[in-house]
């Protein structure tokens, strides 16, 4: 990865987390061989209407289709149901992709063939401040460019920032959700436009 993307990595909210990065251990390498898992209820097929069901106990199969673009082209592939073993929760992953722990508190799914593309998660506290959150996650990415804008990105209860140094794209979203909050940051190029297909994935996290 670039030097700035490791400093933006270990730039943490004060109001959060004081520790540096850490290595990232990969968490789910082989693909899962069950067809069920005790957590939550999906379809074959998603694009956008899992974020509701973040702490439902009920029954996920181990594989779903999700639909996403990448740089404007409509794909659907298949994702697999991956547990982190660093924070309480799972999600369907695509195969290009991998799940892996980067420090305590944080998980990244990142793309095998280019690590520097990548999403960053972290799960929130349920009484979490949100006004205080989106202070410091701008004032973060106000050290990056003093540009942010409005990502147009298809979330649903959630607010959405970026910004742009170069080719790089930088984009913090914050997903509202009473049971599950979550923050997420994604890395991503101008020309290798990942953000939907992160989005999808992530809309299918279940808290555990």
């Amino acid at each position: 990865m670039t030097s700035w993307t490791r400093y933006i990595g270990c730039v943490t909210f004060a109001a959060f987390l004081l520790t540096g990065c850490g290595t990232t251990t990969d968490e789910n390498a082989d693909e899962p061989q069950e067809d069920s898992v005790k957590e939550g209820n999906e379809g074959n097929t998603s694009k956008g209407d899992n974020h509701n069901n973040r702490s439902d106990n009920k029954v996920r199969l181990m594989e779903q289709n999700l639909q996403y673009t990448i740089n404007g082209e409509a794909k659907e592939k298949t994702a697999f149901l991956k547990k982190s073993d660093n924070q309480p929760f799972s999600l369907y992953v695509l195969q290009q992709f991998r799940l892996s722990a980067e420090e305590p508190g944080k998980d990244i799914v990142f793309l095998t063939e280019d690590d520097s593309i990548y999403m960053r998660i972290e799960l929130l506290k349920a009484d979490v401040n949100w006004d205080e959150v989106e202070k410091n996650v701008q004032a973060q990415l106000k050290s990056i460019s003093e540009t942010i804008s409005d990502p147009s990105l298809d979330v649903e209860g959630g607010t959405g920032f970026e910004v742009e140094s170069g080719d790089d794209v930088i984009t913090s979203i914050l997903l509202k959700d009473e049971k599950s909050p979550v923050r997420l940051t994604i890395f991503t190029k101008k020309d290798r436009d990942y953000r939907d297909a992160f989005l999808e994935m992530a809309k299918t996290l279940m808290k555990r």
